[in-house]
């Protein structure tokens, strides 16, 4: 996976009231301090559960569990039981997950990760695309219905990375005949993966000379 020591994480906090759901989305990155705010409650706060997944985070009930810390998150997390505010600092990738709240007993917000962007691969269309053919697209596919929000990014030959559309249209032109292969990258706020680099569809072996440099190579990208 292509990432830096410093990317960026989301998290999803779903506000829960009575009528209505109110979702904002947070970023941090790794080695930041997160902090998850639940809505206010109308009632004084007797009991403040915070879940990591399906385990403990911190627990406090007034007057019979005084305020613990569970594993990892000993030594850099505070609870304020007056408002259930959670903070947890020098955030790492592992704590990326789903983080729930229980204000007075009762299931008050949820903080929603994100996922990692799958292995992207090319697809060609059509699949018999070549040379003698006007245009045929390219496709960066994968399955992110749940890595959201996705961006897309081509490597034309040996060209640098551009961000561009999920589709990618090759316009058949000498340029892009002389173009020998083509890779996509997706990048979400957590992750970065890039496809193999597949051979020019529409590459024309017969081409006795490409030139030292191409410019332009008349693409289009597209979202699907």
């Amino acid at each position: 996976m292509e990432t830096s020591a410093g990317f960026w994480l989301l998290a999803v906090l779903l506000l829960v009231g009575f009528t209505q759901a109110q979702t904002v989305e947070k970023y941090f990155r790794v080695g930041e301090t997160l902090q998850l705010s639940p809505q206010p409650v109308s009632e004084r706060i007797y009991s403040v559960v915070w879940k990591y997944g399906k385990y403990l985070l911190a627990e406090w009930v007034k007057d019979q569990i005084p305020l613990t810390y569970y594993s990892k998150f000993k030594g850099r997390t505070t609870v304020n039981t007056g408002t259930g505010v959670l903070e947890i600092r020098n955030m790492t990738a592992a704590d990326n997950e789903v983080y729930t709240v229980e204000i007075n007993n009762h299931v008050q917000s949820r903080a929603v990760r994100i996922r990692e962007v799958p292995q992207p691969e090319v697809t060609v269309r059509p699949p018999m695309c070549g040379s003698s053919l006007e245009n045929c697209t390219l496709s960066c596919d994968g399955d992110v219905k749940e890595a959201e929000p996705v961006e897309y990014f081509w490597k034309i030959g040996d060209g640098e990375w551009e961000q561009s559309g999920k589709i990618m249209e090759i316009i058949n032109s000498e340029e892009t005949q002389c173009v020998k292969m083509f890779s996509c990258r997706m990048k979400n706020p957590v992750s970065e993966r890039r496809s193999e680099s597949i051979t020019n569809p529409s590459l024309d072996r017969s081409t006795a000379s490409c030139g030292n440099t191409i410019k332009t190579c008349w693409l289009s990208g597209r979202k699907a």
